[in-house]
């Protein structure tokens, strides 16, 4: 990708971001960047163009952090599974919540929606899958009920942030997202999931404090 490229993509990301895919135009993105809109079309002749561009970025991005997060799912380290996902979601939270708009001018984002929401579920279960085998969580209680319990996780993970943009980033943080997905697994829990659950509990402002430095 050419650096001109570079900068218009991360241009309309952030502006997508701040007033919404639907109010954004080719000028107000080359002004962002401070080109012309004639500069801007000799790149990407139209908008369904630059948004096709700019799914592909986060398709690259999504992929990084999916491969970042493999390397956690062995210890269920669920705080930096779940710091990087969020933070991504962060990153192109516009998708989440413009994606009916998106997808009329770029129907491929629906299979891209599809690909996000089944990845999250995947991970999950494999991490509930080798909870259950650690002794941390109880054995499934009826087939077919820890899929749907996967599927709960992700309607909170994909709800947070249209709170988040309702009420704000200090009420609805990171921190609060993550808290919601660990009390969901709490009437699942053994013994010593218990004793987990309350070590990472207390330890949770400062792990969450931690991982987004880094991420930064």
């Amino acid at each position: 990708m050419k650096k001109t490229q570079e900068k218009i993509i991360i241009a309309t990301i952030e502006l997508f971001n701040k007033t919404g895919v639907s109010n954004v135009r080719l000028q107000d993105i080359a002004k962002e960047v401070g080109i012309s809109p004639g500069n801007l079309t000799y790149h990407y002749k139209t908008k369904k163009d630059l948004l096709a561009a700019v799914l592909s970025d986060m398709t690259e991005q999504q992929e990084k952090v999916r491969n970042t997060n493999l390397g956690y799912v062995a210890s269920i380290d669920i705080i930096s599974i779940l710091t990087n996902y969020l933070s991504f979601q962060i990153q192109y939270r516009f998708f989440y919540r413009d994606i009916l708009e998106i997808m009329k001018l770029v129907p491929a984002a629906k299979t891209l929606l599809d690909q996000h929401i089944q990845e999250v579920i995947s991970f999950s279960k494999n991490a509930i899958q080798m909870s259950v085998a650690r002794g941390y969580m109880k054995a499934e209680p009826h087939e077919g009920h820890y899929e749907l319990f996967a599927k709960n996780a992700w309607a909170i993970l994909h709800s947070w942030l249209r709170e988040r943009e309702v009420f704000g980033e200090e009420k609805v943080s990171l921190y609060h997202a993550i808290l919601a997905v660990l009390e969901l697994h709490y009437f699942y829990l053994t013994e010593e999931g218990l004793i987990r659950y309350a070590e990472l509990k207390e330890q949770l402002p400062t792990l969450v404090k931690e991982k987004i430095i880094t991420l930064q």
